[in-house]
């Protein structure tokens, strides 16, 4: 199914909320989901993948400690939603270093993760190249503000059911150089982004009904109780 990209951002800003996810996390994952939907990826099954995790305690809903590596080899998957937002954040501070790889505790959706650091490293405009290895994928966000997107040879991507999904980060001098089918490059990103632009996003419809299903929970039970105190059109037909 087809719909517009502000109406889908909608309904991840209230899916988000509905499983408990603060208003600020969820608004960090909304270009990320968005990009990959546009870009070919399926972003509405990476989010919702995300949220059923949380909501289902899978995964952790806290900040890991990023700075700790001691902290990242510990048990217990830490939640996509987080690690995205508390990576992305520490990329303002010029982590990591040149030269320097930084492993990434486990997640349930590396994808949406790599999206959202190649994104925000995007719009910090940084002199330095941040190559984010994902399970399946190699992302590359360079000084120009392009972001490339390489899938994996078979044999290098992480074994299905491995439970390793794991992301490796690194800030270099130099760009592209990893060996793959290219998914995005600038010329096809903005072609993607003119599809979307005429045609809207495509998104599966059964992904969409589940994500309908977390965002249901935002609202009141229909009662006295609750037209008295402002929901709905009211009690009377004068209010």
């Amino acid at each position: 199914m087809r719909q517009s990209s502000t109406e889908f951002g909608q309904l991840l800003v209230k899916a988000g909320r509905g499983v408990g996810l603060p208003l600020g996390v969820v608004e960090d994952l909304i270009d990320p989901v968005i990009w990959l939907q546009i870009c070919g990826f399926p972003g509405e099954y990476e989010f919702h993948t995300a949220l059923s995790a949380l909501d289902e305690g899978r995964s952790e809903a806290r900040f890991p400690d990023l700075l700790n590596t001691d902290r990242l080899t510990t048990s217990g998957s830490v939640s996509a939603a987080y690690l995205a937002t508390g990576a992305c954040d520490l990329l303002q501070l010029d982590w990591p270093e040149v030269g320097e790889e930084v492993l990434l505790s486990g997640t349930e959706s590396p994808r949406l993760v790599s999206a959202a650091l190649a994104l925000s490293h995007r719009l910090l405009r940084r002199e330095h190249f941040l190559k984010i290895v994902a399970p399946d994928e190699v992302f590359i966000s360079g000084p120009g503000a392009e972001i490339i997107c390489v899938r994996k040879e078979p044999q290098h991507q992480t074994p299905s059911g491995s439970g390793e999904k794991v992301i490796r980060l690194s800030t270099e001098h130099s760009g592209f150089d990893s060996a793959g089918t290219v998914l995005i490059d600038r010329v096809k990103e903005e072609r993607f982004f003119e599809v979307c632009r005429l045609k809207g996003l495509c998104a599966s419809p059964d992904i969409i009904a589940q994500l309908k299903a977390f965002s249901d929970r935002l609202l009141v039970p229909e009662s006295e109780h609750s037209l008295k105190f402002g929901a709905g059109a009211g009690i009377v037909d004068s209010d």
